[in-house]
């Protein structure tokens, strides 16, 4: 497989219906035999060498006879022909249902179980209704590889917050026991202006001592035996105004500890209801809960590409893609997003030319469904070209300045 490394994908071919896949790279093929209990993979080398995964050679793709489709169904798809005709099927009945298949177009149907969303190219009734349909299979196939995605990372993202959570409320817990010993430099200025004053009288060498303090009381003085009295009133002098600007400090941090921790909270909260929020958060999150740097065993799937009346709409799956998507953006393609919440951006590729405004409005749809505002009933968009669209220098991902906007209001609800 090393020996791939580098080197470009030049197709990807499904033989037929089978569950047999070519990948052709310049130097090799690469084919993926999926079938349970007999698959393998094997490269084909142009110079006529074919190495196998398990040793052998390629064996004949033999999933049915011609006549009896049937032979290729897998357990759930018998599960399904026997959830439909409520009985289990006979070797007639099952041909029958096996041809239905084959002959319908597939088509997405996402439907709700007990162990999360799946993705059906035909509908199975025995699952409840579909909770969302789409023309085709790939578009639900996408829609549970972003919210898996979407689910791993609001998991990652959760743990790297509730550590930045308890650090932050560590760090109130001691800025209060520091305040409250700050509040005490009034008194180590006053013993330092007492030292000072009566320093005749405070034999040198002396741990302690009673002179007599400003209102004619006599009073009981600590000393540092090992310095001159001088000396320990200076010291009392540099710590009292460190106390002195400690103090000051505090109300100012303290209201800085007091927001993050708010905001930590509120992103908290947000990934668990809306877990899919999580990649379009990324930029935020590390701000206030820097992550450590590891290697992802996830990859981040390409930009979600619709085509809407031949226009095609680009919509960001992460800041750091919401980044890229600016970068890569020709001045006059128009960029998207939902005002004032986490989601993605959205760039529709305009070719130079105006863009109908229904296509504006179905990228605004894309772009408030792909967000915070998701659901909601009127969601507002800010839609401007992308030559208006200013990264700052340090931001976080996905976050962008614009020079001049304009806005559309859209249903949260539209946009698949």
């Amino acid at each position: 497989m090393r020996s791939l490394t580098g080197q470009p994908l030049l197709s990807l071919d499904q033989a037929s219906l089978d569950r047999v896949v070519r990948l052709r790279f310049p130097e090799a093929d690469l084919v993926l035999d999926l079938r349970p209990r007999q698959g393998d993979l094997f490269l084909f080398y142009r110079d006529d060498r074919t190495v196998s995964f398990r040793g052998g050679e390629p064996r004949p793709l033999d999933f049915a006879s011609p006549d009896d489709p049937s032979a290729g169904l897998g357990p759930n798809l018998r599960q399904a022909a026997t959830a439909r005709l409520r009985h289990p099927p006979s070797s007639e009945e099952l041909g029958a249902f096996a041809a239905d298949l084959l002959s319908t177009p597939p088509t997405g149907f996402v439907y709700s179980t007990r162990r999360g969303d799946t993705a059906s190219f035909f509908a199975q009734p025995e699952l409840g209704e579909p909770r969302i349909v789409f023309p085709v299979f790939w578009q639900a196939l996408d829609l549970q590889l972003e919210r898996r995605v979407g689910a791993i990372a609001a998991r990652d993202q959760a743990a790297h917050i509730g550590r930045a959570l308890a650090r932050r409320e560590r760090a109130v817990t001691s800025l209060t026991e520091a305040v409250a010993e700050a509040q005490r430099w009034p008194e180590l200025q006053a013993q330092a202006d007492l030292i000072l004053t009566r320093i005749a009288d405070i034999p040198r060498g002396a741990s302690e001592t009673v002179v007599e303090g400003f209102d004619g009381v006599p009073t009981t003085i600590l000393l540092n035996p090992a310095v001159p009295p001088a000396t320990h009133a200076s010291a009392l002098y540099t710590k009292a105004r460190k106390l002195r600007r400690r103090l000051e400090a505090a109300p100012d941090r303290l209201r800085a500890l007091q927001e993050e921790i708010a905001r930590l909270r509120e992103l908290q909260d947000l990934l668990s209801r809306q877990p899919d929020v999580a990649p379009y958060l990324e930029g935020e999150a590390d701000a206030l809960a820097p992550s450590p740097k590891r290697v992802r065993t996830t990859p981040r799937p390409r930009p979600r590409e619709v085509v809407a009346e031949g226009y095609t709409i680009l919509i960001g799956r992460s800041g750091t893609e919401n980044d890229r998507l600016v970068r890569l953006a020709r001045p006059d393609d128009i960029w998207l997003h939902a005002r004032g919440v986490p989601g993605a951006h959205v760039v529709v590729r305009t070719g130079g030319t105006p863009i109908p405004k229904s296509v504006l409005e179905r990228a605004a749809e894309l772009a408030a469904w792909h967000s915070r505002a998701r659901g909601e009933r009127k969601v507002a968009v800010s839609y401007t070209e992308a030559r208006y669209v200013r990264k700052p220098k340090r931001a976080p991902a996905g976050m962008v300045t614009l020079l001049q906007e304009q806005v559309v209001v859209v249903p949260g609800d539209k946009g698949l």
